[in-house]
């Protein structure tokens, strides 16, 4: 990356180039949210597989979730926070965030990193003020929690990246500090200090108002580089107005970006995207992605039949109709390209997907190859081949994900491959494993 990217009036920049984008939230690119029975921390190849993805939708920019604190619903389920207590940080999930950082310049992915949430899912301003055993009031006004949160803003922005050396305040893989997600209680007073402290220690990256909705006094605050909204039916069933309203408050102000939305309605999310983009909103987010598990399928949120569940797989499945996963996410990439005045290339063929061990032909998993549709796969009773197909449109679009079950004509040793399939074309075969089958008694 050659530039931070910047702001003049009411547009962003890349160096002399103005910068807008349509992308998806990840809310756990940094720290595992969902509660699956082999919990773990986020794994380089997951994050890889992220950054991989967000490329193939047209991305150039992804919002993580706010720093998780002991108390909260996820992850502290598992024993495992960014923050423990005043100055208490993990130490293994910032590197974590280092391994993000570096991998975010290697896709040349820029990050909007928010320090807090309001509500409870990471823990929010109520675990953060219960560090000291006091009330989410004294969030916005308590000298000694203020104090707090200072530093750790303070060691979060002046941590150096123990894979790159490159202190976070001068990596341009960092677009923008938000000061929090949807801090529907926040005083225009508390916004302006945490601004101003943000902006004295790192004059290199801009700086979001984390309040829910756009703020007057934000859009005269000249610490605060960038104003957003979230859009989701429990605030106002007219998104589209409301889009707009907050696009026309802004314009000619601060740049606006759209920083969560979706909807049940598929025509809808187009149309919010389309309204971004013919109407001058430098980016939108929708909400939100979740990528493929090291051990096997995809990371998954909520159920497939909610029509308003907001989590969503790379390339979207049939199998997720209820959610309109597929016309979602090809609205979105056909967006991302629109936004930027860019021509959407042709879909491309995935890379091949990893065999993991096989300790019996009945559960064979893989990690999955980002952009794939399908896989196929292949069997031998020698390593060099010849090889025969098992089959050729096995999914991994299962909640929980589901292991393929192969049954071998006899009892062995056999050798497996597998290949990633898309609408262009097929991937070079995956590494090979080998295992032996022995028949279960009921068979």
């Amino acid at each position: 990356m050659e530039h931070f990217i910047t702001r003049k009036d009411d547009k962003l920049l890349d160096g002399q180039d103005e910068f807008r984008f349509v992308s998806i939230n990840i809310p756990n690119l940094h720290v595992n949210e969902d509660p699956l029975p082999d919990w773990h921390r986020i794994d380089p190849w997951e994050i890889e597989d992220a950054f991989k993805t967000i490329r193939l939708m047209g991305g150039q920019v992804t919002r993580m979730y706010t720093f998780s604190i002991k108390g909260g619903i996820r992850p502290g389920e598992n024993g495992k926070a960014h923050i423990y207590g005043p100055g208490q940080f993990d130490e293994e999930l910032f590197r974590d965030l280092d391994k993000v950082i570096q991998l975010a310049n290697q896709y040349n992915i820029r990050l909007i990193i928010p320090f807090i949430d309001q509500w409870d899912w990471f823990g929010g301003i109520k675990h953060f003020a219960g560090l000291r055993g006091k009330p989410a009031s004294g969030f916005w006004t308590d000298p000694e929690i203020i104090q707090d949160f200072k530093d750790l803003i303070t060691f979060v922005i002046n941590r150096t990246n123990t894979y790159t050396g490159i202190p976070y305040k001068d990596d341009k893989a960092i677009m923008a500090w938000e000061t929090g997600n949807e801090l529907d209680d926040c005083t225009d007073s508390w916004t302006a200090n945490i601004s101003s402290f943000i902006r004295s220690l790192d004059p290199n990256h801009l700086i979001i108002d984390g309040k829910y909705g756009v703020a007057e006094a934000s859009l005269v605050n000249p610490d605060i580089d960038i104003v957003s909204n979230h859009y989701y039916v429990d605030r106002g069933h007219d998104i589209i107005g409301r889009v707009t309203s907050d696009i026309l408050r802004s314009r000619g102000r601060k740049p606006f970006i759209i920083g969560e939305f979706n909807h049940e309605d598929s025509n809808l999310v187009k149309e919010v995207l389309d309204t971004a983009a013919a109407e001058g909103a430098a980016g939108a987010l929708l909400w939100s992605l979740r990528y493929h598990n090291k051990n096997g399928g995809f990371y998954y949120h909520g159920s497939i039949n909610e029509p308003n569940n907001p989590c969503f797989n790379w390339p979207g499945f049939a199998s997720r109709s209820a959610t309109g996963e597929m016309e979602k996410l090809q609205s979105l990439r056909d967006a991302a390209y629109r936004i930027r005045k860019s021509r959407v290339p042709e879909t491309e063929v995935p890379e091949a997907p990893v065999l993991l061990p096989i300790h019996t032909p009945e559960e064979i998993s893989w990690k999955g190859a980002a952009g794939a549709e399908s896989y196929i796969l292949e069997r031998s009773q020698r390593e060099e081949g010849p090889w025969s197909i098992v089959a050729d449109k096995i999914m991994e679009d299962s909640v929980p994900f589901q292991p393929y079950n192969d049954v071998p004509p006899i009892q062995g040793i056999y050798y497996y491959r597998m290949m990633a399939s898309n609408s262009v074309g097929v991937s070079i075969p995956s590494n090979v494993v080998k295992t032996e089958y022995v028949a279960s008694v009921r068979q």
